[in-house]
């Protein structure tokens, strides 16, 4: 019983020095390589989401025109006294400008998602650089 407890002393007199003699832990390479691949995604991401946003930006220029037209259309009509051709004209008008709203509302999300990714890719470079410099950082004296 006696061998027991100098044993166990022993060994936990043993395992609290090394655990306090250990050197400050290094952030693994691992994790800036990791917060690289993030970036590039988010990149890629962002790349996506400003295409989306400008493909968003040539429907509704594109929309605007023929919603123009249409009005031209159903000016003209009226002007001629062609009631049933102003109707029409109207109405693709009407559909037009839902098209319009529909895509605005698309160009708002895309551009929500732009910024979501700036704000994401700032973040992942921010760590990254701060884990890089505690990486390369020198000890000082040993």
């Amino acid at each position: 019983m006696r061998i027991k407890t100098f044993t166990m002393t022993g060994l936990l007199m043993l395992a609290g020095t090394a655990a306090f003699a250990q050197p400050p832990v290094e952030p693994p390479a691992g994790d800036v390589q990791m917060l690289n691949k993030d970036i590039r995604n988010d990149e890629g991401d962002l790349r996506k989401n400003e295409w989306d946003a400008a493909h968003d930006q040539r429907d509704i220029s594109r929309d605007q025109g023929e919603r123009n037209a249409d009005k031209q259309r159903e000016e003209r009509d009226l002007a001629d006294g062609d009631i049933s051709g102003a109707k029409y004209w109207n109405r693709q008008r009407k559909d037009e400008n839902a098209e319009i709203r529909h895509d605005r509302k698309d160009l708002a999300h895309s551009r929500r998602d732009i910024g979501n990714d700036k704000a994401r890719i700032a973040k992942d470079v921010k760590v990254r650089n701060n884990d890089a410099a505690k990486t390369n950082k020198p000890r000082g004296k040993r």
